[in-house]
């Protein structure tokens, strides 16, 4: 059985499942969704999604996109029924 998932690797992950195919893009700071600036995820926390093939990059040397897999955007509906379960919205 993996290990639960970390609060920042949940986050990654629903960041990436409402960002525009599924896609963070690389910057300075991390990788980020042009939807949700403000949101900035290290490589260190993407790698970890990567490690647990939730996502893939374009590049595993230098990687410029880090793109949901089919287990990933799983993860992530998974992840937002249960947040809107647990907020009570139908």
């Amino acid at each position: 059985m993996p290990a639960p998932l970390k609060p920042l690797e949940r986050a990654a992950l629903i960041t990436a499942n409402d960002a525009k195919d599924h896609v963070l893009k690389r910057t300075r700071g991390g990788f980020y969704s042009p939807k949700k600036p403000s949101a900035v995820f290290t490589r260190r926390v993407v790698n970890w999604l990567y490690e647990r093939a939730l996502i893939d990059y374009d590049d595993p040397n230098f990687p410029t996109q880090a793109t949901l897999t089919k287990s990933g955007m799983a993860q992530a509906s998974a992840l937002v029924e249960q947040a809107r379960l647990s907020a009570g919205a139908l």
